[in-house]
């Protein structure tokens, strides 16, 4: 069944949000599994109602072979060719592909609690040794962990350039390759109205230093001191997003999607 959902309802998560989203579990949560035998019915009825109600649910996507108790109480297997998942009584709650789906109310729960566990609160963040750019009234607010040597970093510049009303705290992080860390000491090496353009410039392509100047030392510390924040924090891939409600993003967002990201998270911070 597992296999099915994802030929039909293949998704992209909220990278939080860095994960795929099972399809088995969007496809769960499109209209959710209503309904249980009422008190008093036969066993077979009650097995009868959840096979039913999970074919009616899906859409006719999944029609299942077979439902029966499962070792454990209360939890029933569901059998769809050579495919098995799991749930309640109730139908309300299903377990698929390790993950526990409220189908009444459309969440995938753990991965909510996976959010919650990643999550930096903003008021966190050391800002002061952000690159900062403000854009429009700078109301809404996005940090950024990225690193030059990363691809999926520079392809989501035209995204980022593309906010508006915006303020983003841009973090250097040379994790990816080694000739990252010249290029970010560099940056900071610069005078404060410097270092923004140094950053992109190096972010678009340009040729990293090879070496650290012997004068940077002030500046080794502060890319040190990010680097330790982002280690303390389990910031391991780039680009990393820290949105303005905490929540994190691992990868890039397409611009439409980072767009709707940004505002929804500027309203759930309020």
């Amino acid at each position: 069944m597992a296999r099915t959902f994802r030929r039909t309802y293949a998704s992209r998560p909220a990278r939080s949000i860095g994960t795929t989203f099972p399809a088995v579990t969007a496809a769960l949560l499109v209209l959710g599994v209503a309904g249980s035998a009422e008190a008093g019915d036969p066993a077979d009825t009650a097995l009868d109602t959840i096979k039913t109600a999970l074919a009616r649910n899906s859409g006719g996507k999944v029609n299942p072979d077979s439902v029966a108790p499962s070792p454990i109480p209360g939890i029933y297997e569901v059998v769809n060719g050579m495919e098995v998942f799991y749930t309640d009584a109730t139908g309300r709650y299903a377990f698929v592909d390790g993950r526990l789906v409220d189908t009444v109310e459309k969440q995938d729960l753990t991965q909510r609690k996976l959010d919650m566990l990643s999550a930096i609160p903003f008021a966190d963040l050391p800002l002061e040794l952000a690159i900062k750019t403000v854009r429009g009234d700078g109301s809404r607010k996005l940090a950024v962990f990225e690193d030059p040597a990363c691809p999926v970093c520079r392809s989501m510049q035209q995204s980022l350039a593309q906010l508006d009303n915006i303020t983003i705290y841009t973090f250097t992080y040379p994790v990816i390759a080694p000739e990252s860390i010249p290029a970010a000491v560099a940056t900071w090496c610069a005078a404060a109205d410097g270092r923004k353009p140094r950053w992109q410039a190096y972010m678009d392509g340009a040729p990293a230093p090879q070496h650290i100047e012997p004068h940077c030392d002030d500046a080794m510390t502060v890319v040190h001191r990010i680097v330790e924040f982002g280690r303390a924090r389990g910031i391991r891939n780039t680009p990393t997003l820290v949105l303005a409600d905490g929540r994190r993003v691992v990868g890039a967002l397409p611009g439409t999607e980072l767009e709707s990201a940004v505002t929804r998270a500027a309203g759930d911070a309020r």
